[in-house]
């Protein structure tokens, strides 16, 4: 398996990272997960520019052009013979300088999971918005990992934040939608949300539609009362949701969730 480290691709058993690097000690940086399609890059640019808006925030400094980091993950692809999966962009503090880590994976949603759909619960754990961290894919992510562990531990795929306020915000590793009587609802960015890129494909996709859609606030119960949920990332895209706690949804009749599924593949030919 290769790597890239600061622009170089490496064997991955040859890269050894200081444990006194602030990235180890804190997590002190950023990453993007970004789609790799039949050995091919998709949305690099929006990534970018998500881990650059993240940098300013953390006051690092991006050191890296589009052209380079597009040049170290097209060469990663072809040397792990990568076709369908998953560039991993780390950029952290280390100690004499900053690290831009690249790696890649497979691709783990097959056709059952779109088929079967996902599982979701509610986290115990509460989104607080007035952090600037909940608004930064970062690498401090020990609250989505236990919050998820706990989620899988009780037979879940997924586990749903709610902020402090009781209001509904995201998933561990993904942005949610519902819809109700064939309106469409997301909750608002400010109330504890990552700005996802699928996310904004979708909803822009959603507006091309002439579908209606619904940005705000809304309580747990309003999303349990839903027709249909779907949630969304850069490698799953849309999975439909076919469990939310103990309510059931018809994956036979979710015809919305169906659509943009639809729609979303055309970005990939």
């Amino acid at each position: 398996m290769y790597i890239s480290l600061n622009g170089k691709i490496l064997d991955s058993e040859a890269v050894h990272l200081s444990p006194w690097s602030q990235a180890f000690l804190y997590g002190y940086g950023l990453f993007e997960t970004i789609k790799v399609a039949n050995g091919r890059l998709y949305f690099l640019q929006e990534h970018i520019k998500r881990i650059q808006k993240g940098c300013d925030v953390l006051k690092l400094k991006f050191m890296y052009s589009k052209d380079i980091i597009e040049n170290c993950c097209n060469g990663l692809i072809q040397k792990n013979r990568l076709k369908n999966g998953a560039i991993r962009m780390s950029y952290s503090r280390g100690v004499d300088e900053n690290l831009l880590l690249i790696s890649t994976r497979q691709n783990i949603y097959t056709e059952d999971s779109y088929n079967g759909g996902f599982k979701l619960c509610f986290a115990h754990i509460k989104r607080n918005p007035h952090s600037p961290i909940v608004y930064l894919k970062s690498n401090n992510y020990l609250e989505n990992l236990l919050a998820r562990k706990e989620a899988e531990d009780r037979g879940f795929n997924e586990a749903v934040f709610l902020n402090i306020y009781e209001k509904v915000c995201e998933g561990t590793i993904s942005n949610i939608f519902f819809i109700k009587d064939n309106k469409i609802f997301t909750p608002a960015i400010d109330c504890g949300v990552l700005s996802g890129i699928l996310r904004n494909k979708v909803i822009g996709i959603i507006g091309d539609l002439g579908l209606k859609l619904h940005i705000g606030e809304y309580e747990k119960n309003f999303m349990y009362d839903a027709d249909e949920i779907f949630i969304t990332n850069s490698l799953m895209d849309i999975m439909p949701v076919s469990r939310l706690e103990n309510r059931k949804y018809d994956m036979k009749n979710n015809n919305v969730t169906r659509t943009l599924m639809k729609e979303i593949k055309k970005l990939y030919r």
